[in-house]
């Protein structure tokens, strides 16, 4: 049996958006994905059918559920806000998220399809409550990304290299030169949750208590 997976997928940052999601120079590649009990998988392996904003994603093993996700780009900074909301969910779900590939030099004009392992080598992350800090580029030309997380999330060091599912990734130990962080979230029926990451700016210092108001002003706007 097989899951319809409806993707509203706002692509309100200036230019079309693709899974994974990317932000522009290098700061970094977001990857999402779905988590039930043993099985999981990439939304962006799912087969998408487009309909304007609206992309519908098939996935097996999982019956009469759907996702939705929604995207806005911030305004005090470069960056944007995903809320991802389940509806029809299994008992066991979890929402997947991964972030790396920071890297100005070997990230740009590559297909996108995952989170590309040899844009995450000296990528150094920092995580301190919901927020995450990814450090990156020349020692002496120190760049930096930040995120917020869903609460909840169990968030680890994992390999870029293993990237067969979310699971395979989540699961694969942080002995690597491709490091990435990934984590899961359990999700509730009808729950949204939401990711921010984005590059430094003057006043972009937020907590995830804040992202639903932020999400809803600036979607609104």
């Amino acid at each position: 049996m097989s899951m319809l997976v409806s993707l509203l997928f706002c692509a309100l940052v200036g230019h079309a958006q693709t899974l994974p999601l990317q932000l522009p120079d290098g700061y970094g590649t977001l990857r999402l994905g779905v988590v039930w009990g043993e099985e999981s998988c990439w939304l962006d392996e799912c087969e998408m059918k487009n309909e304007g904003a609206c992309y519908t994603l098939d996935v097996a093993s999982w019956k009469d559920g759907h996702v939705e996700l929604v995207v806005c780009p911030l305004t005090d900074a470069e960056g944007f806000i995903v809320k991802a909301t389940g509806h029809n969910l299994p008992a066991n779900a979890l929402l997947c998220w991964a972030f790396g590939a920071c890297n100005d030099k070997l990230s740009q004009g590559l297909p996108l399809g995952e989170i590309n392992p040899q844009a995450c080598r000296d990528n150094v992350f920092c995580t301190e409550g919901n927020a995450f800090t990814v450090y990156h580029g020349e020692v002496m030309r120190l760049r930096i990304t930040q995120g917020v997380m869903p609460s909840g999330s169990e968030a680890r060091l994992s390999d870029a290299r293993q990237q067969a599912s979310p699971l395979a990734l989540y699961n694969s130990g942080k002995k690597t030169d491709a490091p990435v962080l990934s984590a899961l979230c359990a999700w509730q029926e009808g729950e949204a949750l939401y990711l921010c990451v984005h590059k430094p700016g003057r006043n972009a210092d937020y907590a995830y208590y804040m992202l639903p108001g932020l999400f809803d002003q600036l979607y609104k706007d």
